[in-house]
C-alpha cells in the first residue's frame, strides 16, 4: 500500500548518501592536506616561542604523555601543553590576574575553556577534545531534515497527478492510506537525519575522537529538531493535498515565504508608524501558523558555561506538535474528499 512512497524515500536517501559521501571524501582530503597545520605544535606553541624571553621544556610524564612547558618571563606566565595523541591537547595557562571578570565560556564544538582565579593568579584550562554538545550535530541535521521534508512533501498531489478518473478495483481505506504514506515520509525524515549525523561524526573522527553530549539542552534540541520538520512537512502536505498539478511551485516558494513571514512578523522592528505597525500585525497573525516561528533558540549562559534553551521551550514545542496534528488532519480530510 505504501510501496511507492518507500521508493521515493529510498531515492531521496540514495541521493543524500551520495552527497554525504562526497562531503566525507572532501573532509578526508583536507585532513591529509593540512595534517601538519592542524597540529598544535606548529601553530599555538610556535607562536608563543617567538616572544622574547620564552623557554620551552619537553618532558615525558609517567603515563607516556608528551608535555611542553613554556615559560614567558616577560609576561610572567607559564603554559603547559599535554599532547594526548588522538585525544587532543590539555593546555593550562597560568598568568597574573589583571582584575577582569572570570566568565564560564560555553563549549566551542569540542573545545572547552574554563577560567579560575587564585589570589593574583588566573588559570585558564583548555581541552581541545572534550565533549561536543549534540546541539551542534542536531543543527546540521535540522537543516537537512528541512530539505528532506520539502522533497518528500506533497505525496497526495503526486498521487493525484495523472490519476485515472475512475478505477475498477476495490480501493483501500483512504484514511489508512494517507496515514501510512505520511508515516513513511516521517520515517524517511528521521532516517535522513541520522544519516547526516553519522556523516558529521565520521568527518569529526578524522580530526579528533567524537564525544557527543546528550545532557541538558541537547536532549531538548533533539526533540525540537524532529518536531519542526514534521510540522513543516505536514503544512506542505495540507497545502498540496487537493492539487493534481502545480504543487511544485508551492514546495519551491514555501521556504522563502515561511522565512519572510517570520522576518516581517517577528524579527524586524517596524517602529511606531501606522504603516509599520499594520505590516507587523498582519505578518504576526500569519506567523502563528508558520512552524518556523516556534523554533526554540539556544543561548550561552556565561554564569554556568552551558547552553540553555528559551524559557518558553515547552510552549514552543507544544505549538509545533499542535501544528503538526492540525495540518495532518487537514491533509487527510482533503485527501478523503478527492475523487479516486
Amino acid at each position: 500500500m505504501t510501496f511507492v512512497e518507500w521508493l521515493r524515500v529510498r531515492n531521496v536517501a540514495r541521493v543524500l548518501a551520495i552527497v554525504l559521501g562526497v562531503l566525507i571524501l572532501v573532509a578526508l582530503v583536507l585532513r591529509i592536506s593540512f595534517n601538519n597545520e592542524i597540529s598544535m605544535d606548529n601553530s599555538f606553541i610556535a607562536r608563543l616561542s617567538t616572544h622574547p624571553g620564552v623557554t620551552i621544556t619537553d618532558t615525558v610524564l609517567p603515563d607516556g604523555t608528551n608535555r611542553k612547558t613554556i615559560v614567558d618571563r616577560s609576561e610572567h606566565s607559564v603554559v603547559t601543553v599535554d599532547k594526548l595523541g588522538y585525544g587532543g591537547y590539555h593546555i593550562v595557562v597560568r598568568e597574573p590576574d589583571h582584575g577582569s571578570k572570570v566568565e564560564h565560556i560555553p563549549p566551542i564544538v569540542s573545545m572547552h575553556v574554563n577560567e579560575s582565579t587564585d589570589g593574583k593568579i588566573r588559570t585558564t584550562t583548555i581541552e581541545t577534545n572534550g565533549t561536543t554538545p549534540f546541539i551542534y550535530y542536531m543543527a546540521i541535521a535540522d537543516m537537512m531534515a528541512f530539505v528532506i521534508a520539502t522533497l518528500l512533501a506533497a505525496p497526495f498531489a503526486r498521487e493525484n497527478d495523472g490519476h485515472l478518473e475512475f478505477a475498477l478495483t476495490k480501493p483501500v481505506s483512504r484514511t489508512s492510506y494517507a496515514l501510512g504514506v505520511m508515516g513513511v515520509d516521517l520515517a524517511g525524515i528521521v532516517i535522513c537525519s541520522f544519516m547526516t549525523v553519522l556523516a558529521v561524526l565520521i568527518c569529526q573522527a578524522m580530526f579528533e575522537i567524537p564525544h557527543p553530549d546528550f545532557s541538558g539542552v541537547n536532549s531538548e534540541s533533539i526533540v525540537m529538531g524532529f518536531a519542526f520538520p514534521f510540522a513543516f512537512y505536514a503544512m506542505l502536505v495540507a497545502a498540496t493535498a487537493s492539487l493534481s498539478r502545480g504543487y511544485g511551485a508551492i514546495l519551491g516558494f514555501a521556504w522563502p515565504v515561511a522565512i519572510l513571514v517570520v522576518l516581517f512578523g517577528v524579527v524586524i522592528p517596524w517602529g511606531d508608524s501606522l504603516i509599520g505597525q499594520s505590516v507587523h500585525n498582519i505578518f504576526w497573525v500569519i506567523s502563528r501558523i508558520d512552524p518556523l516561528s516556534y523554533i526554540s533558540s539556544v543561548r550561552p549562559d556565561h554564569a554556568t558555561g552551558q547552553f540553555v534553551a528559551d524559557s518558553d521551550f515547552a510552549a514552543r514545542l507544544s505549538m509545533e506538535i499542535l501544528l503538526f496534528v492540525v495540518y495532518s488532519v487537514l491533509a487527510v480530510v482533503q485527501w478523503r474528499r478527492v475523487e479516486a
